[in-house]
């Protein structure tokens, strides 16, 4: 079983900049029109939409404007203030905060979700425009440890049954909630990392390989809501 603690600023860093690297690359070889194409994953927002909250949280964060967990309100916010701009200018915006950014996270002052954000929408933009997935087999994991942290403290705070939660190509495994797990849920890392970041839908939680009733723990899987009732695929 993984045992799961903090992870290591300098991985935070590393993590983030190998994400912001593939992103950079992959949006600029897109044409207008994929630019422009709606993303499942964020529903309401399309690749320029996803670039521009990347951006805009790095220029929120430099500007002390992050407090917490930025709420709908404040993305919604990052996105319309950049709606006009260019793909070359959001990059731009990013790549002129990353410094300052990786200096912040390797002295311990950047908390992990801000990899694991940049490695979720990464895959959320692939999806979008029929890209590969996110080649980084160790950013997916990476990922799906921090989410799985979440994932104990959501379960064992619901006071209900125990679930585990295990890699079907991997040693990953972990257990949420006190006492011994009612429901097993399996499925390879990559679809285990979408689930818990809420991009996998109701019919494709229920289809994986459970051991156990999987429906009582739907309101417990997306750490950001409820699992969706649509399909994201990738």
């Amino acid at each position: 079983m993984t045992e799961h603690s903090g992870p290591a600023p300098e991985d935070i860093a590393r993590h983030y900049e190998r994400s912001h690297q593939r992103i950079v690359e992959l949006v600029r070889s897109l044409s207008a029109e994929q630019v422009a194409t709606a993303v499942v994953a964020t529903p309401g927002w399309d690749v320029h939409d996803v670039l521009a909250h990347l951006a805009g949280i790095t220029t929120d964060g430099l500007s002390g404007r992050i407090t917490g967990v930025p709420s709908d309100e404040f993305t919604g916010t990052q996105v319309r203030e950049r709606k006009a701009a260019t793909v070359d200018e959001l990059v731009a915006e990013w790549k002129g905060n990353l410094g300052q950014m990786l200096d912040a996270a390797r002295a311990g002052f950047v908390p992990a979700n801000l990899a694991v954000d940049a490695v979720t929408h990464e895959q959320d933009i692939r999806g979008a425009v029929g890209a590969p997935r996110v080649p980084d087999r160790e950013a997916v994991r990476f990922a799906l440890d921090v989410y799985s942290s979440g994932l104990r403290y959501r379960v064992r705070k619901a006071g209900g049954p125990a679930l585990r939660v295990e890699a079907s190509d991997s040693d990953f495994a972990v257990d949420a909630g006190d006492g011994a797990p009612q429901a097993t849920l399996r499925a390879g890392e990559f679809d285990l990392f979408r689930t818990l970041s809420g991009r996998r839908g109701r019919d494709e939680v229920l289809a994986m390989d459970w051991d156990g009733d999987g429906t009582a723990f739907l309101g417990l899987l997306n750490l950001f809501g409820e699992v969706p009732d649509y399909a994201v695929n990738d």
